[in-house]
């Protein structure tokens, strides 16, 4: 239930989508509402955008996607794939920049994102992080004799 300051200013914002979305805010668990305009969190994902070579569009629709996945209007089970569309990227490049999003803005609000998104897993929670090893594995040492 949101505090009563709010919904005062709620009542002076005639835009529905801008109320709309300043409710759900309010309604957002404590932690989410800290990392949403924390510059901290603007610090990391400019780090971020910077790893993966993102331009300043692509790095505008990250952000936005990163704000939209706090708010629970994206969920974050379409992270990936929403990336890739809104940045424009293809599917490694998004999964690595999801991957680093991930790490170092989501996990440490992971159980207050999974409440609000309704899942009962992390998404790709159960994949390692270990390196996939396909096709003929070579063993190079040399055995002493």
């Amino acid at each position: 239930m949101p505090i009563a300051n709010p919904i005062k200013k709620l009542a002076g914002i005639a835009e529905p989508l801008i109320r709309q979305r300043y409710l759900k805010y309010f309604q957002l668990p404590q932690d989410l509402r800290q990392i949403m305009f924390a510059v901290e969190t603007a610090d990391k994902i400019r780090v971020i955008s910077q790893k993966n070579n993102l331009n300043k569009d692509q790095l505008w629709w990250a952000s936005h996607t990163v704000g939209m996945i706090l708010l629970g209007e994206t969920n974050i089970v379409d992270f990936v794939k929403t990336l890739q569309e809104k940045c424009g990227l293809a599917e490694e490049p998004a999964r690595q920049l999801a991957r680093d999003i991930n790490q170092d803005i989501f996990l440490p609000v992971k159980e207050s994102l999974k409440k609000i998104h309704q899942v009962s897993e992390w998404p790709r929670e159960s994949e390692t992080n270990e390196p996939r090893l396909e096709g003929n594995i070579v063993d190079l040492k040399r055995e002493s004799e």
